[in-house]
């Protein structure tokens, strides 16, 4: 049996430049989280820690930063380290592995995989790795392990690679793509995974993403993780546990303003009041809908309540609309919603195309029947970006205006 911590993806000393005011905050807490790292690795007395790319943010971070990650990874000594340099630190002429902190301070629990070539970490289990040499890559890393002919029928194999897997809509040809069945292909007991930064374990059960152990933003997974993984015996699926690592919450909130500003802000109020640590909460509230009015003093007067209660607070306004309502719609509407439902689609579409929403239903009737251009450039872009067909969307477009049309005529 072999038991080991499978992370990735720690990228310590990124700029955390999308929040500039707590960003030493944030730079700090990845450190932190990777001391809380190795104190599991001891508590739960594995036999080894695999770290699976991107190690560093990227090869040009500070000394300073490469001597304190070798000291964290230190803490957990006599148990061994192994670090596969990824696309974000990879084993170029400028590497950060080829500093003295990992040459001649290299404390001795800490191993850098430089070449492709089989490790033993443990009797009875054989490590391939497959390092990273570049940015960026068309191949798939997976097809660079050696497995060695000498090595024993029961030994346990396991893969540490940095890329994406080739699932369909999530990787990029030139994004070091890994083929679905890699693990099963060569015969792997378990395939340790970097380069996506939440937790996955693919439908094999065998192939997992640990993701960071500590989150780099708002689109990615709420809280550090790190993946405990228990393999009884050569060809038993793997025992894989989630445990959290982070220190910092990064956290979500949609909500639509539509309706009374009060009752908007005691929403809001309440969903935070839920937060279990505001104090190291970053929160993003996504603001979406059609304003009452012009007067947004509630909502300056909300961001600073928030700013005193969170770690960081980001308003998103991208899909929110000021301008107020025409009465004639908002009479139309009232009591109906139906017809709600009609005017929070109409408002959607005049925040796309940019035009009031009193002067939207009769463009939309122009073009009713018409063969003129609906989608310009720019929302094609978009379309094109979210897998949205511009057919789907001028269809639409046309029935929306036809039932405009009668609504408001």
């Amino acid at each position: 049996m072999v038991s080991f911590l499978h992370t990735a993806d720690w990228q310590i000393g990124m700029k955390a430049s999308q929040v500039p005011t707590v960003a030493e905050t944030v730079r700090k807490a990845r450190l932190t989280a990777a001391e809380q790292l190795m104190r599991i690795a001891s508590q739960r007395e594995v036999d080894f820690v695999l770290i699976a790319g991107d190690l560093f943010e990227n090869n040009l971070v500070h000394n300073e930063a490469a001597h304190r990650v070798t000291e964290a990874l230190s803490a957990c000594s006599p148990i061994p380290v192994y670090v596969l340099p990824g696309n974000h630190d990879p084993l170029t002429e400028d590497s950060i592995y080829n500093r003295s902190a990992f040459k001649d301070y290299l404390p001795p629990n800490v191993h850098i995989l430089r070449t492709f070539e089989p490790v033993a970490p443990v009797p009875g289990v054989m490590l391939l790795p497959a390092p990273v040499m570049s940015k960026e890559s068309f191949d798939d890393p997976t097809t660079q392990f050696r497995i060695p002919p000498e090595m024993g029928e029961d030994s346990i194999i396991i893969g540490i690679a940095h890329g994406s897997l080739r699932i369909p809509g999530k990787f990029q040809e030139n994004d070091f793509p890994i083929a679905l069945d890699a693990a099963k292909r060569l015969g792997l007991d378990y395939l340790a995974l970097g380069h996506w930064h939440s937790f996955y374990v693919h439908d094999d059960e065998r192939t997992v993403y640990a993701g960071t152990h500590e989150p780099t933003g708002f689109d990615e997974q709420r809280k550090g993780t790190v993946a405990h993984v228990t393999i009884e015996a050569r060809g038993s699926l793997p025992k894989i546990e989630r445990l959290d690592t982070g220190t910092l919450s990064w956290q979500t909130l949609k909500c639509d303003v539509s309706g009374d500003p009060a009752h908007v802000v005691s929403h809001i109020k309440h969903e935070v009041s839920k937060v279990e640590n505001p104090s190291s909460t970053l929160l993003r509230l996504e603001l979406k809908g059609h304003a009452q009015s012009d007067d947004l003093q509630w909502l300056e007067d909300l961001e600073d309540w928030l700013k005193i209660r969170l770690l960081y607070i980001e308003i998103d306004k991208t899909q929110f609309v000021t301008r107020p309502i025409g009465k004639r719609l908002s009479k139309l509407a009232a009591g109906n919603p139906f017809l709600q439902s009609i005017i929070s689609d109409l408002v959607d579409i005049a925040y796309a195309l940019g035009r009031p929403i009193e002067d939207l239903p009769e463009d939309l009737a122009n073009i009713l029947g018409s063969d003129s251009q609906i989608i310009d450039d720019r929302l094609q872009d978009d379309l094109d970006r979210w897998g949205i067909q511009s057919e789907d969307v001028e269809e639409a477009l046309r029935t929306l205006a036809s039932i405009a049309e009668e609504v408001l005529s």
